[in-house]
């Protein structure tokens, strides 16, 4: 293995050639409906796992794998990784890919054939990050649930559209601060890890991309109300924002 790997060489690892060999060999054509857009770069997805600090000890969960470019990045710097993907083409043939691409590493490998919405547990150890390259569409949805269900996940670093990037991100004052923003801290401390260009997508998607970190807080917050409470009043709040907060909240509240 090169100690510089690039491009042309990325080890291991899946390069452009790569990539669309497996598609082709799988007769798989990336589908808008599920927000496919594979990553083709070696160094992209190294860049992800240093940003996701992803350490030795680490056992990591990611979501919407595809053909495996960003899970063997995982395989190398993480002691396990569990691969939850929806896709019956792409979760049957991620193990071969591992096992040919890293089989000293194929037993630190599980894979999930399911929908991650639906996943309410995972084969081995509990999972203590979380990474991904999420499908633009259910993004949001598939973070908040995973970071609801597995509250062993302490690191999450994933990979969404630019904008939802932002909204993730966004601090109160702010014009895009909405729901993702408030349930996404309600975990964690949230922001911005860099930016990702679309050429190192295949498909090119036809918006930029974005880094999001989340660091979970040491202690659930401190309410005097359930989750699922606070969730609704926050749906509520914003579910009409040229509305007065006492007019959006009559709804929910019963009145105003």
């Amino acid at each position: 293995m090169s100690s510089s790997p690039t491009p042309d060489d990325p080890g291991p690892l899946l390069g452009p050639a790569d990539i669309r060999r497996l598609a082709a060999e799988l007769g798989v054509r990336p589908t808008k409906q599920r927000g496919q857009n594979f990553v083709i770069d070696a160094n992209t997805v190294r860049r992800i796992v240093r940003a996701a600090g992803v350490r030795p000890d680490d056992v990591v969960v990611e979501v919407g794998p595809g053909l495996g470019s960003l899970t063997l990045a995982l395989l190398e710097a993480a002691d396990r990784v569990t691969a939850v993907e929806i896709d019956d083409v792409l979760a049957a043939a991620l193990p071969t890919t591992v096992a040919a691409r890293l089989p000293e590493r194929a037993d630190r490998f599980e894979l999930v054939h399911s929908d991650a919405m639906r996943v309410t547990e995972l084969p081995g150890p509990a999972p203590t990050a979380l990474v991904a390259n999420l499908p633009y569409n259910v993004a949001v949805p598939v973070l908040l649930h995973m970071l609801a269900t597995f509250p062993t996940i302490e690191r999450t670093l994933v990979m969404v559209q630019a904008e939802v990037a932002d909204r993730l991100a966004a601090r109160p004052g702010s014009k895009v601060y909405g729901v993702p923003s408030v349930k996404a801290a309600w975990y964690a401390d949230v922001k911005r890890a860099g930016a990702i260009g679309r050429n190192v997508f295949w498909p090119a998607p036809n918006v930029d991309s974005g880094l999001v970190s989340l660091v979970r807080h040491p202690e659930p917050r401190e309410t005097g109300a359930a989750q699922r409470d606070v969730f609704a009043v926050v749906d509520a709040a914003f579910a009409q924002r040229r509305k007065t907060l006492r007019a959006a909240l009559a709804g929910w509240a019963g009145s105003a």
